[in-house]
C-alpha cells in the first residue's frame, strides 16, 4: 500500500513501505545517510580489514534483519514517478541493546557474507570501538518511544524537500500508532538535516560533543518531538 504525497502534472510523489526486492536501494541509502557533514562514512572504518564494502555488509544486514535501527518492514520508500528515491526508517527502539545491531542475529550477517573466523573477531573490535562495548551505550539511549532514522535522498533528488515529506509522513505513522514523541539524531555539523528536522518541529534533547569522543568524531546531537 502506498500513500499519495503530491501530484502535480505528471510528476508524482508516493511514500510506500518497503519489501525485500528494495534491499539493494536501502542498502545505499542507508550508506548515504553516513555520510554527511564528513563525506566519509564510519562503516568504510568499522569494515577495514574485512575485504568487505559498505553496501555488500548492509545488504547482508538488512537481509538477516539483523539491524536494531531499522529492518526492511521499518522503512518507508518515497517514491517520484514510480522510481524509488528517498528512504527513512520508523521504528520502535530496542531497549536492551541500544547500538546499531542485532547481534543475535550477527551468525546470519557472517554467514552471508563468508566471513571467517578471524575476519568476525575484527569486525567486532572495529564495530566495539565505534559503538562502544556496553550495549546500553548512552549515546545511543533512545530519547523516544518512536525513532525515525537513515533519512537520505539520492544525490539527483536532491534540494526539492524531498527528504523532508518522508519524515513527515513518518511522524504521521508514529502519531497514528498513538506515540508520545518521536526521536530523530544527526552527526554534528549536519547543518542541512539540523535546520530541517528543527522547521519541522524537533527539539533539541541532548547532544555529545567531539569531545566525548576524544575529538576523533565530530559528535552525535538528538532531537525530540512531540507527537500526541
Amino acid at each position: 500500500m502506498s500513500d499519495l504525497l503530491q501530484h502535480s502534472g505528471s510528476n508524482i510523489l508516493r511514500a510506500r513501505k518497503a519489501t525485500l526486492i528494495d534491499i539493494p536501494f536501502l542498502a545505499l541509502t542507508s550508506y548515504e545517510a553516513t555520510l554527511p557533514p564528513l563525506n566519509h562514512s564510519p562503516w568504510d572504518d568499522m569494515l577495514q580489514g574485512t575485504g568487505t564494502s559498505a553496501i555488500k555488509f548492509l545488504e547482508a544486514v538488512l537481509t538477516a534483519s539483523a539491524s536494531a535501527w531499522g529492518n526492511v518492514e521499518d522503512f518507508r520508500i518515497l517514491e517520484e514517478n514510480n522510481k524509488p528515491v528517498a528512504a527513512a526508517a520508523g521504528y520502535l527502539p530496542n531497549q536492551d541493546d541500544y547500538r546499531y545491531l542485532n547481534l543475535s542475529r550477527f551468525e546470519d550477517v557472517s554467514k552471508l557474507l563468508g566471513w571467517s573466523d578471524e575476519t568476525i573477531t575484527k569486525f567486532r573490535l572495529n564495530y566495539e570501538e565505534t559503538f562502544g562495548k556496553e550495549p546500553r551505550n548512552i549515546v545511543f539511549k533512545p530519547q523516544a518511544p518512536w525513532i525515525i532514522e537513515t533519512v537520505a535522498v539520492i544525490p539527483e533528488a536532491r534540494g526539492r524537500g524531498l527528504g523532508k515529506m518522508l519524515v513527515k509522513a513518518l511522524l504521521e505513522e508514529g502519531r497514528g500508532k498513538g506515540h508520545s514523541h518521536a526521536g530523530i539524531m544527526i552527526i554534528n555539523g549536519n547543518e542541512l538535516a539540523r535546520r530541517t528536522y528543527e522547521s519541522l518541529g524537533f527539539k533539541l534533547y541532548i547532544s555529545f560533543g567531539a569531545e566525548y569522543f576524544d575529538n576523533g568524531f565530530p559528535g552525535l546531537t538528538k532531537f525530540r518531538l512531540r507527537l500526541n
